[in-house]
């Protein structure tokens, strides 16, 4: 069971500094911070460490530790494992590093590992990681301070980071987004706990509806195929996979120990149980805005919206390229359309509502189209930099997008007004992009889950 990481009634920080420059005071500043639980500082030279009674090993703790923290050297670590193991301590987050990534010596330092935890069953998070953070809970490995990594709010993703500094970069970008987080589990070197018994944990999470993956190379690649496969008939999955190349892949093995494989067999096997596989890491941000903000699509047929002709043309392109279509709407929403419009513009996809658009053209051709049979998704890229349209189209879009059941993706190029209005959109649920191509890979990726979930 990995879910005792997440919900402890007390820790052990074990490492746990009154140096505000060392790892184990920040963790313990942070758990300070959020957690409500017990919290047992362990150091063999202090008495007192941030207020708290401080205890020279963690079999000196008289009461149940739930789990613990491990911020001291690797050439004791080990023997630090033994000690938690003894006191009947279950769950173990490895923060150290000087492991498998390190050489040889580092190989049998993990070897020695890997059978003290077999022999004394319990579950170990690490080594060589930032850990976990569960914003329900308030469990906050993560070392860095808050002022300089803002934490997210609570929310409904749930991300598994074999790297802790992509993790964690990952994590603020959330908090800058102001997209909420549930769980974060950075693993490193997955001595034990790995990227499947995370996925098959957070299927079961009530409080996750998307689930997040960085991976260097898998551990297992059928066991990851059959973990996804049985997860993403219930919630969308985003997989990032480093170490494509082969000097990437050198890297990975000097960052984590991993050997990371063939790609094209591991992009092949994404496609085959139904994760959405992110290729850089703008698609990753993108892929995770879209599917966090908006329900999976019905199908694949797109309707093009924008005050902006260009904008139109350029949206068209990248549809067709991302193997969508272009919605033929029906003849009597047309005709809606038309009643709005100037008597030379036509009403076809993509629909150019022209640059004099008000707020009441984009009202009437949003309404319409969103009660359309014949259209899946509606990308509305927005020319703000006019002077008939103002900030009121946004209400007009949120107050559609709230009573549609069809996803609404929108666009916009431009400084302070135009990113005024998108990130108004973004408060309201509404995901945005910088350009068409961006907004029409976002719009594929509903499109292929609502393929995975029929």
């Amino acid at each position: 069971m990995v879910d005792n990481f997440f919900r402890p009634k007390s820790v052990a920080i074990i490492g746990a500094s009154a140096n505000s420059k060392k790892l184990g005071n920040n963790i313990l500043v942070n758990f300070k911070r959020n957690f409500k639980g017990k919290i047992y500082p362990v150091n063999i030279n202090e008495t007192i460490i941030e207020g708290l009674k401080t205890y020279g090993s963690v079999q000196d703790i008289n009461d149940k530790v739930d789990l613990a923290v491990v911020v001291v050297p690797a050439n004791v670590a080990n023997r630090v494992v033994e000690d938690c193991a003894r006191s009947g301590i279950k769950s173990i987050i490895i923060i150290t590093a000087g492991y498998r990534e390190s050489g040889s010596d580092g190989i049998i330092l993990e070897n020695r590992l890997k059978n003290i935890i077999k022999t004394d069953d319990v579950r170990v998070i690490g080594p060589n990681c930032i850990g976990v953070l569960d914003t329900y809970s308030g469990v906050d490995t993560i070392f860095s301070p808050y002022e300089r990594m803002e934490r997210p709010f609570k929310g409904k993703i749930s991300v598994i980071s074999q790297s802790g500094s992509f993790g964690t970069a990952f994590l603020d970008w959330c908090a800058e987004n102001k997209i909420g987080i549930n769980k974060f589990v950075s693993f490193g070197n997955r001595v034990d706990v790995d990227e499947c018994n995370l996925i098959d944990s957070f299927s079961k999470d009530k409080n996750t509806d998307l689930i997040v993956v960085y991976l260097e190379g898998p551990k297992n690649g059928r066991e990851l195929m059959k973990s996804l496969k049985a997860t993403t008939k219930n919630k969308p999955v985003i997989v990032l996979k480093a170490g494509k190349s082969d000097k990437g892949a050198k890297a990975a093995a000097s960052h984590t120990g991993t050997l990371a494989g063939s790609y094209n067999i591991f992009s092949s096997a994404m496609r085959q149980v139904g994760a959405t596989e992110a290729r850089t890491l703008d698609e990753l941000f993108d892929f995770t805005k879209v599917l966090n903000k908006q329900r999976p699509a019905k199908g694949d047929r797109v309707a093009i919206v924008t005050n902006g002709g260009g904008y139109g043309v350029l949206s068209a392109d990248a549809c067709i390229h991302e193997g969508l279509h272009l919605a033929k709407f029906s003849h009597s929403n047309v005709e809606i359309i038309k009643k709005t419009m100037p008597r030379f513009a036509g009403v076809h996809n993509p629909l150019d509502l022209i640059g004099d658009a008000t707020e009441e053209r984009f009202d009437v051709a949003l309404s319409a189209l969103s009660k359309d049979k014949n259209v899946d998704i509606i990308v509305v890229f927005l020319w703000a930099l006019g002077t008939t349209l103002d900030s009121g189209v946004v209400d007009i879009i949120s107050r559609i997008a709230e009573k549609t059941k069809k996803p609404i993706i929108c666009g916009g190029v431009g400084s302070r007004y135009t990113t005024d209005m998108l990130l108004r959109l973004e408060s309201s649920g509404i995901p945005t992009f910088p350009t068409p191509w961006r907004a029409m890979k976002a719009a594929k990726v509903l499109s292929d889950y609502g393929k995975v979930k029929k």
